[in-house]
């Protein structure tokens, strides 16, 4: 297609109407892998085919037909050696120039030879930090002998010196699968030999040992298995190794915890007292951690922790002296810590020289020593305390100001309430009262003459007298006790069982005796 010449100006082109397109069309296109002229007037080859869903012919089916595939059809019967190949272990040295450090490095290759075609690929493994490209050394291809000859499965074999393009491999060793091909074909391949030491590879391990750059052991850092576990999940292939004891344990044991209550009992030394903690055993990682029972008006501060979760040492003397630093995964031999095993109820721990003495476990404990251990956790041993008997002080003596019940109120809070009634008792003895005849216990004639009536009201327990009227006594007759509440000389209130018939009753220095009582009174006591 022809345009015209582009504007300068505004950059843009002019659609030009006569212009036509001279470009040459395609002739030939692919039908079934076959080039086919487009110009000839001929059937659609994919028209003559008797059953188009017939999926043996041409090795394809109906919905494949008309597509272009490069592969060659697959034959029915596969070669003897197809799909099989033999990996040997070699090395070669390799000299060193300007380097006071190293004159030769050594440097490991595995030959793959495949039987199917006799090829050879030679690949080196990646090592960290060694500065060289290192993968595919050799692309598949076939070697030559010196005199021309191509080299063959037979012609190899452990301990050989192999030239390649002016380089001597030494094959120090091979795979399983290789050894038992050699073997089916009664060829002896030879036992496995020792490789020289690179003394630079070495000196490159120590200083790794000594920097913590080897991932495969601790020195001192601390690694988490929660951390080593996503990492191995997000495709890490150095932390993919999962298959180490603690990593099962962590997946296995994951949120399982163990608790059990605990007591520290210093009662003995100068302020002491009885404590009480909670344990917690984390089955994941062998951890524990200490956290203090706050109790209410203890006189302590509400600390969470006593001691951080982490593992704890049986003989914790021997990691003042310990210069390396302690974490999760650290070469420690297992029996240096606390563990599973050694905590049941009844068991005292050195933590840190404080004794703590378990006292107690939580139902999912008990199940878990069941099950896990078949063992039965003794009861609950918690200790006794013995509460101190605190002598209650004597109410002060009444000072005459209101009521005693309303005045003692000040004594018992510092708040004052006012004295509470017994509304029970007063709704089922109200209007109720006691009547008896008394009469005055004096030395003195004229006194003893003298008639009273005692009434004692039944719904608060209070007590009046008043003095009849009688003839010739030279008494003015009226209340002689106003309605109240009256102690005997001992001190203690007067109450329903003090009024029987022939007792004496003291009412402000004066003794009266109760010799009669009205028909009501007779038959209430009675009942």
């Amino acid at each position: 297609m022809a345009y015209a010449p582009k504007n300068i100006v505004l950059g843009a082109t002019n659609y030009d109407p006569r212009a036509k397109n001279n470009l040459k069309p395609q002739r030939f296109k692919l039908v079934e892998t076959m080039r086919v002229d487009s110009t000839l007037n001929q059937m659609n080859p994919l028209t003559t085919r008797l059953d188009l869903r017939d999926p043996g012919r041409f090795g394809t089916t109906a919905s494949q037909i008309g597509k272009v595939e490069n592969v060659a059809p697959e034959s029915k019967f596969a070669p003897q050696n197809v799909n099989k190949v033999l990996r040997f272990h070699s090395f070669y040295i390799e000299g060193v120039d300007e380097s006071s450090q190293e004159h030769v490095r050594l440097r490991k290759n595995t030959i793959l030879h495949y039987l199917q075609d006799e090829t050879f690929e030679i690949i080196e493994p990646r090592v960290q930090n060694s500065g060289i490209p290192q993968g595919t050394f050799l692309k598949r291809c076939r070697l030559t002998k010196p005199d021309g000859t191509p080299y063959s499965a037979r012609d190899l074999h452990i301990g050989m010196d192999f030239p390649i393009f002016g380089r001597v491999f030494k094959l120090y060793d091979c795979d399983a699968f290789t050894r038992d091909h050699y073997q089916q074909e009664g060829v002896d391949v030879g036992h496995t030999i020792e490789i020289p030491k690179d003394e630079y590879t070495m000196t490159r391990e120590q200083i790794a040992v000594l920097c913590g750059g080897d991932h495969e052991r601790f020195y001192g850092k601390k690694r988490y298995a929660l951390k080593t576990y996503m990492e191995a999940s997000l495709g890490n292939p150095i932390r993919s190794r999962l298959q180490s004891e603690k990593k099962r344990k962590f997946l296995a044991n994951n949120r399982k915890v163990l608790c059990f209550h605990c007591e520290y009992d210093v009662r003995d030394q100068l302020y002491g007292d009885l404590m009480s903690y909670t344990l917690d055993y984390f089955l994941e990682d062998d951890t524990i951690e200490f956290k203090e029972v706050h109790k209410q008006n203890s006189g302590r501060d509400p600390f969470p922790l006593l001691l951080h979760r982490g593992r704890l040492l049986r003989d914790w003397h021997k990691s003042l002296d310990d210069e390396q630093d302690r974490g999760v995964e650290e070469p420690t031999s297992r029996e240096s810590y606390y563990n599973e095993e050694d905590l049941y109820v009844g068991a005292v721990l050195n933590v840190f020289a404080r004794d703590m003495k378990i006292v107690d476990a939580d139902p999912y404990t008990r199940d878990y020593y069941q099950m896990a251990w078949g063992i039965t956790l003794a009861p609950p041993m918690y200790t006794k305390i013995d509460k101190p008997e605190f002598r209650k002080p004597d109410p002060p003596p009444y000072n005459g100001f209101g009521s005693e019940e309303d005045s003692l109120g000040s004594c018992n809070s510092l708040c004052p309430k006012p004295p509470r009634k017994d509304f029970k008792k007063m709704a089922e003895f109200d209007r109720m009262l006691l009547r008896f005849s008394g009469r005055m216990i004096s030395t003195r004639k004229e006194q003893q003459q003298r008639r009273f009536v005692i009434t004692y009201y039944l719904t608060d327990d209070t007590v009046s007298i008043y003095e009849p009227e009688q003839r010739n006594s030279g008494v003015v007759n009226g209340k002689f006790l106003e309605r109240g509440v009256y102690k005997s000389l001992e001190g203690r209130r007067y109450l329903l069982d003090d009024f029987v018939i022939g007792n004496e009753l003291s009412f402000n220095s004066h003794r009266f005796q109760l010799f009669d009582a009205d028909e009501y009174t007779k038959k209430f006591l009675a009942s």
